[in-house]
């Protein structure tokens, strides 16, 4: 007879039941899920150093980088074009004419800073290099001064924008030699001249950069909007697009060339309908050019640098006679004039298909053209004060 012990029969023991197995056995067992993020966290521990290092690397070589002066870069082939840029063959390649700053603090580390200006105000104290200004004292109506309705609209549009945490400086007609800021508005209000015109309009300079006209459009969204005035589509004169507080290759006392500018006319001092917004309501037109404003720093935020860098298209020349110059890039627009072939022209933008030009020698006579009505300059061609700056490699901005 066997014993019970050699035929002790095999019970099975519910898990939860067992014995812990080793710590060893218990680990590899287990957890396999801990052993890859412990295995994972020793790795982690010694890469942390290796890509501190390539970081620190990384940003001394970015601080190191000379600073790229137009005229100075190599010209790449049209190959390295980024893709969505005009093509070369419809305007000729785009060229910056500054560097874009190399980093943003503003808006991230430091508030952002905005220059109001109050057009005509101390304009006797500008600089001698603009000496020929002094006299321009802005329009007047029955005792009452475009210098008044400017600072009483600018003064409202900075206490606004303060409020909304941004650094604002009142600024006179002399501008701060290569001033500096996220924008620079300059505004005014017209003269009509005994006549019955109404409304606003707003322009960026010529040779604009993106944010420019981002800021242009900002503000004509939102005044347009608070102020209930006819926008004055037809009236964007020489004198807006060429102001001087824009011309930093003329004067030292001018914006920086990265600084996004505007110039706006509130409306018309001769028009009551107008009068009622900018004289006896100055608060409600500020807040329809600082409402613009802060809509355009939001979105500044999200522009690449190279968006603060005014742009330059080489000049090209009239290809069909008697082409026409249209207001705005829409051929069933108000023409403008038209042109003989021929006519040499500088490229100021580009849409759809349309060149904002104005006439090399007339800078007079400006507006849009087909791009099929333009040619590049026959080779060995010349245009004096023409000089090619930076070829844009950086992201697309259009």
């Amino acid at each position: 007879m066997e014993s019970c012990s050699s035929k002790r029969r095999a019970v099975a023991i519910p898990d939860r039941m067992r014995p812990w197995p080793p710590r060893r056995a218990r680990w590899s067992r287990a957890a396999p899920g801990l052993q890859y993020l412990f295995s994972m966290k020793r790795k982690l521990a010694k890469g942390a150093f290796i890509l501190s290092m390539a970081g620190l690397l990384a940003i001394c070589a970015v601080a190191a980088r000379p600073l790229l002066l137009p005229h100075a870069a190599s010209e790449p082939s049209a190959a390295s074009q980024p893709a969505g840029m005009p093509p070369a063959a419809a305007v000729g390649m785009p060229h910056y004419l500054a560097s874009a700053p190399m980093a943003r603090v503003r808006g991230i580390l430091e508030p952002w800073r905005v220059g109001i200006q109050a057009g005509h105000w101390k304009i006797s104290e500008l600089p001698d290099e603009q000496h020929r200004l002094r006299g321009d004292t802005g329009a007047q109506w029955k005792g009452l001064t475009e210098v008044a309705v400017n600072l009483e609209i600018a003064a409202r549009v900075q206490k606004q924008l303060q409020s909304a945490g941004v650094t604002v400086d009142l600024l006179p007609a002399t501008v701060p030699a290569g001033y500096d800021a996220d924008a620079f508005v300059a505004i005014h209000a017209d003269d009509g001249g005994g006549t019955n015109e109404s409304g606003w309009k707003i322009a960026s300079p010529w040779r604009s950069s993106v944010a420019s006209r981002k800021l242009r459009d900002a503000i004509a969204l939102s005044y347009g909007s608070a102020s209930g005035l006819p926008e004055d589509r037809y009236g964007v004169s020489y004198n807006m697009l060429g102001y001087y507080a824009f011309a930093w290759t003329r004067y030292g006392h001018a914006v920086a060339p990265t600084t996004p500018s505007a110039i706006i006319e509130t409306g018309f001092l001769t028009s009551p309908t107008d009068r009622q917004l900018i004289v006896d309501d100055p608060e409600r037109a500020a807040r329809g050019i600082s409402m613009g404003i802060l809509a355009f720093l939001g979105e500044l935020s999200r522009l690449p640098l190279e968006a603060l860098a005014p742009i330059s298209y080489p000049p090209m020349e009239v290809a069909a006679d008697n082409a026409a110059l249209y207001y705005f890039p829409d051929s069933s627009e108000r023409i403008r004039g038209r042109l003989p072939a021929g006519t040499r022209v500088r490229i100021m933008d580009e849409a759809n298909g349309w060149a904002q030009l104005v006439v090399w020698g007339n800078f007079r006579l400006f507006g849009w053209m087909s791009n099929s009505s333009l040619k590049p300059l026959e080779a060995g061609s010349e245009v004096m004060g023409y000089a090619p700056g930076r070829r844009l490699t950086a992201t697309p901005l259009f």
